[in-house]
C-alpha cells in the first residue's frame, strides 16, 4: 500500500513534480544527479515509475544490468530484458489483468543473445524497446529505459556506451535515465555534449529529516521512537559541542530505557551517551556510564538476551577507548585483548579476530611489540574457527602475514597451519597479494581505529 504521508513517499512525489516540470518529449538523456548516499532514492523512484502506482505517464522499464564495457552493455542489456520476461510471472499477471495477451516477439533478439553477436546489439535494443512497445499497445507512448548498474568499473567505459547509444537513429519517445553523482559529475561531458537533447536533474531530498521523521514518528507513544528522538537530538548537540543539552537528552534517554522495563534499550541508552561524551574528555561521567551499561548488560545475558553479548562486546571496545583517551595506554590494550577473549567465550570468531586486530594495529602503532605479538598469537589461534569466507572478507590475512614474518620458532607448528589456510584461500603468492591489499587497508583502517577510539593526541 503506497502511503502519500510518508516521508519517503513525499520526496518521492517531489521528484516526479520536477520531472513534469522539466523533462520534455526533445530529452533523449536525463540524468538525476544526487549525492552518492542517495541512490536508493533513485532506485525507488524508478522502481515506483515502473510500477501500477507511479505518478508519470511514461513507460519505466528498470533495469540494475551491470556495466562491463560499452561494447558489450546493450548485449548485456538485451539478457537481462528476456531473462526478466521470462521468469518475472507476476509481471505477466499484472500485464493479463490489464489486457495485454499474446506473446512478446522476441526470437530474433534471442538469436542474437545467444550468438554473443555484440556489434548488432545497440541497434536491435532499439527495435527491442520499438517491439515492446508495441506488444503492451502503446506504440507512441514516452518510454523510459532506467538503469542503475550494480557494477560500475569504468565511467568512461560507460561514457563510451552513452555516445555509441545518443549517435543511434533513436525512436521518437525514448528516454534513457541515469544516476549521477553531484560531487563526481560522472557524465557531465556526455551531457554537456548532448545538451540540446539532456535533461540533468537536481534536487534537495533531505534526507537526514526524512530519516529522522520516520525514526520517531509515534514518539509520544512509543518508547523506542522517543528513545531515537532523544538519540538524534544527543548527535545534534554533540555535533553543536553544547554539553549541557547533550547530557539533558541522555538523561531523559536513561529515564525512557528505566521506565520501559527494556534492558536492551537501557543497554543502549548508557552506550550512545557514554560514546557522544567523549568529545567532551568527561572521564567521571564516562566512567559511571560505562558501569551502569555493563551491569544492564550481564544482567540481559542471564536472562538470556542474545544481543545483549554483542552489546557488551561493545562496552569493552568503549572501555580500550576510553583509557586511549586518557592515556592509560597498557589498560586499553588489556580491554581490547578481553573483548577478544569474551568474543571467544560467546563463540563470536570474527568479532573476537576483530578486537584482537584492534589491539594489534594500537600496539604497533605504540610500538608495543610484546603487546602486538601476543595480539598475533591469539588471532591466529583462531585460524580452524573461521570460514573462508570470513578469512577473506575479514582482518586475519593482515595479521597472518605479520605472525609468519616474526618468525617465532616456538609456533612453528602454528606457522605451518597459517601459511597453508593462507595459500588455499589466496594461492601460493598469498604474501604479495597481502602486502599489496594492506598498503590501502592498513592505512584506512589506522585511520579508522584511531578515530573510533579516540586516540590521544
Amino acid at each position: 500500500m503506497i502511503h502519500p504521508h510518508n516521508p519517503i513517499m513525499q520526496r518521492l512525489g517531489e521528484m516526479a513534480r520536477l520531472w513534469q516540470q522539466n523533462v520534455g518529449p526533445e530529452h533523449r538523456l536525463v540524468r538525476w544527479m544526487l549525492k552518492p548516499e542517495e541512490s536508493r532514492m533513485y532506485e525507488g523512484f524508478c522502481r515506483l515509475e515502473a510500477s501500477p502506482h507511479g505518478a508519470l505517464d511514461n513507460l519505466f522499464v528498470f533495469f540494475y544490468t551491470p556495466f562491463e564495457s560499452a561494447e558489450k552493455y546493450s548485449h548485456a542489456l538485451m539478457r537481462n530484458w528476456l531473462q526478466e520476461y521470462d521468469e518475472n510471472g507476476e509481471q505477466r499477471k499484472v500485464l493479463a489483468e490489464a489486457g495485454v495477451t499474446g506473446e512478446w516477439t522476441v526470437e530474433r533478439f534471442r538469436r542474437a543473445v545467444a550468438g554473443e553477436r555484440y556489434e548488432e546489439c545497440d541497434a536491435l535494443l532499439l527495435q527491442m524497446i520499438r517491439g515492446y512497445r508495441e506488444w503492451l499497445g502503446m506504440p507512441v507512448s514516452e518510454f523510459v529505459l532506467a538503469l542503475l548498474p550494480k557494477e560500475m568499473p569504468s565511467p568512461a567505459g560507460f561514457n563510451l556506451w552513452l555516445h555509441r547509444w545518443m549517435k543511434q537513429d533513436l525512436p521518437d519517445g525514448v528516454q534513457l535515465l541515469l544516476f549521477d553523482h553531484v560531487q563526481g559529475n560522472y557524465l557531465g561531458a556526455t551531457f554537456e555534449e548532448y545538451r540540446e537533447h539532456s535533461c540533468t536533474l537536481l534536487h534537495d531530498l533531505r534526507m537526514e529529516r526524512a530519516v529522522r521523521e520516520i525514526a520517531t514518528a509515534g514518539a509520544a507513544t512509543d518508547p523506542q521512537a522517543a528513545f531515537r528522538e532523544c538519540l538524534f537530538e544527543m548527535g545534534a548537540a554533540a555535533t553543536a559541542k553544547d554539553r549541557p543539552r547533550l547530557e539533558d537528552w541522555g538523561e531523559k534517554a536513561l529515564v525512557l530505557g528505566k521506565k520501559s522495563g527494556d534492558d536492551l534499550l537501557l543497554a543502549t541508552a548508557y552506550l550512545s551517551y557514554a560514546g557522544m561524551l567523549f568529545a567532551f574528555r568527561a572521564h567521571e561521567k564516562i566512567e559511571s556510564l560505562l558501569d551502569g551499561g555493563v551491569i544492564v548488560c550481564r544482567r540481559g545475558i542471564d536472562q538470556p538476551i542474545e544481543a545483549m553479548r554483542s552489546l557488551l562486546l561493545q562496552y569493552y571496545a568503549y572501555r580500550g577507548s576510553h583509557c586511549q583517551l586518557q592515556r592509560r595506554r597498557k589498560e586499553a590494550l588489556d580491554w581490547f585483548m578481553r573483548m577478544g577473549a569474551l568474543a571467544e567465550d560467546f563463540g563470536y570468531w570474527s568479532q573476537a579476530l576483530s578486537a584482537y586486530y584492534k589491539a594489534f594495529v594500537f600496539a604497533r602503532y605504540k610500538h608495543f611489540h610484546e603487546q602486538k605479538a601476543a595480539a598475533v598469537g591469539r588471532a591466529m589461534a583462531l585460524t580452524e574457527r573461521l570460514s573462508g569466507d570470513e578469512i577473506v572478507t575479514g582482518e586475519y590475512p593482515f595479521m597472518a602475514l605479520a605472525f609468519v614474518q616474526m618468525g617465532d620458532p616456538e609456533k612453528d607448528g602454528l606457522r605451518l597451519v597459517v601459511e597453508e589456510k593462507m595459500a588455499d584461500v589466496f594461492g601460493e603468492g598469498w604474501r604479495e597479494t597481502v602486502e599489496e591489499l594492506e598498503k590501502n587497508y592498513t592505512r584506512q583502517k589506522l585511520r579508522q581505529v584511531e578515530a573510533e577510539s579516540m586516540v590521544e593526541e
